[in-house]
């Protein structure tokens, strides 16, 4: 038999036994000197493998020999799960997309059986290639349902869900930043495992934030925990455990960063258009202080970042203020509210002589 005869037989029994054990094809080192038919498979080495999904150091195994290769794409040691997502207001229009982008396939979409929760479960279903459906007709086939519902309706759904079968080993998350998991406790009755998973993160309408670099606030069951570790990882997020005790000031905390800075925003505008500037003046007036101030608090932090005349002690210009600002619904009681924080924690001047001229107000 020629050389060349038997480097083809000896190269298809290799290929041979890595496809039956999806071992990585390997072994064919200076294929180039024994053979065209081994040269061949050496070259294309790489690519073979990655196709048949074989087992190399940086792709570890994920599923056992006799499961079927997938046809959903799957990052390196990132096994493939099934997600239900339960809600599709502005967290899980988000959500919904990055978890999708991240490997995971979301397969069902549920909403309350009202119209317009239908139309949006509809909407983001056929944006993730979903089904949707409602609370009561879900199929229960995926490893992860993810609850993301006003906190007011959590309990009410959490029980709702209990009273349907097939729990027993799901994973449960909702994302309130306030509850804890406890508020599960129905679904982990019947045997679900559970957690809270939080993103500390805004979500508004029209607006889709990445969830790179996002913190996600954890607690609940120890194997719920690990699988969010997971989940956040493949986002490229950030996670942390959180005391249950600790959630509800870890969510004013949210609060305080952006609703409510923005409350803040709206007063400031009512103030402007006392002032006599235009609505669309307002904005490109503000916009270059806004954008410095949070650039200075980010890099230098709150002490750094703080200016203006209670630092400097003016306690006449903020009385004149004060009496101009009587004039503007709400806004002297918001600006007493702020400067009373401020002397608090932020340097000042005067400090004795401004505490004093909020007493009278």
């Amino acid at each position: 038999m020629s050389d060349e005869a038997t480097d083809h037989n000896g190269t298809k029994e290799k290929l041979y036994s890595a496809y039956k054990t999806r071992k990585p094809l390997t072994d064919f080192s200076g294929a180039e000197d024994k053979g065209p038919a081994t040269g061949l498979v050496t070259r294309f080495l790489p690519m073979m493998n990655q196709r048949r999904g074989a087992v190399t150091s940086d792709h570890p195994i994920t599923r056992s020999p006799d499961e079927p290769i997938p046809h959903i794409t799957r990052s390196p040691g990132h096994p493939i799960r099934r997600i239900t997502l339960i809600g599709a207001g502005n967290l899980a229009s988000a959500l919904g997309p990055a978890l999708q982008g991240a490997g995971y396939r979301i397969d069902e979409v549920a909403g309350r059986n009202l119209p317009e929760s239908r139309r949006r479960a509809r909407a983001l279903a056929r944006k993730l290639k979903a089904k949707a459906t409602i609370l009561e007709e879900l199929e229960f086939g995926s490893d992860i349902v993810w609850l993301c519902c006003t906190d007011d309706a959590l309990a009410d759904i959490a029980r709702r869900l209990a009273q349907r079968d097939r729990w027993k080993g799901k994973v449960v998350f909702h994302s309130s930043g306030a509850l804890t998991s406890d508020v599960l406790s129905p679904l982990k009755l019947e045997g679900a495992i559970v957690a809270s998973l939080h993103p500390m993160m805004t979500f508004v309408a029209g607006s889709a934030p990445s969830m790179e670099g996002v913190p996600f606030a954890v607690e609940g069951d120890r194997k719920a925990i690990a699988i969010a570790r997971q989940i956040a990882k493949a986002l490229k997020a950030d996670v942390f455990e959180i005391k249950k005790t600790a959630k509800v000031l870890y969510h004013a905390l949210g609060s305080f960063s952006s609703p409510m800075l923005v409350a803040t925003l709206v007063t400031a505008e009512r103030v402007g258009l006392a002032a006599g500037l235009s609505q669309k003046q307002l904005r490109k007036i503000m916009a270059p202080i806004l954008r410095q101030t949070l650039q200075n608090y980010l890099q230098a932090g709150a002490a750094a970042a703080f200016s203006g005349p209670v630092k400097r002690g003016d306690v006449n210009t903020i009385r004149g203020h004060f009496e101009h600002l009587d004039k503007v619904p709400a806004a002297s009681e918001v600006y007493r509210a702020l400067i009373k924080s401020a002397l608090m924690d932020l340097p000042s001047k005067n400090r004795k002589a401004l505490a004093d001229l909020l007493k009278n107000r």
